[in-house]
């Protein structure tokens, strides 16, 4: 009978490592960003008054870099399980 630990330790063995944990660093990279967006958004809306739209743009890039690191960290780590590379 197989227990969890062993089946885990089966899919890390027949994946590609070096894939995974570069995956992993675009997440780790997007995490921050997917708060400091929001955050410097919100900034932005409330300096509207004073006709300063810095704040809104720099807000909006960080949005767009979380999405497009989330994505490509998502996809590096599915390549690296399921591409059959070697």
């Amino acid at each position: 009978m197989h227990t969890v630990a062993f089946e885990m330790q089966l899919i890390i063995m027949s994946s590609n490592k070096e894939t995974i944990v570069k995956g992993i660093k675009f997440l780790g990279a997007a995490l921050p960003l997917m708060f400091l967006g929001p955050f410097v958004l919100t900034i932005g809306f409330k300096a509207l008054k004073d006709d300063n739209y810095l704040w809104i743009s720099a807000g909006i890039i960080l949005l767009f870099a979380a999405i497009i690191l989330a994505f490509t960290g998502v996809k590096t780590i599915l390549n690296g399980f399921f591409d059959s590379e070697k």
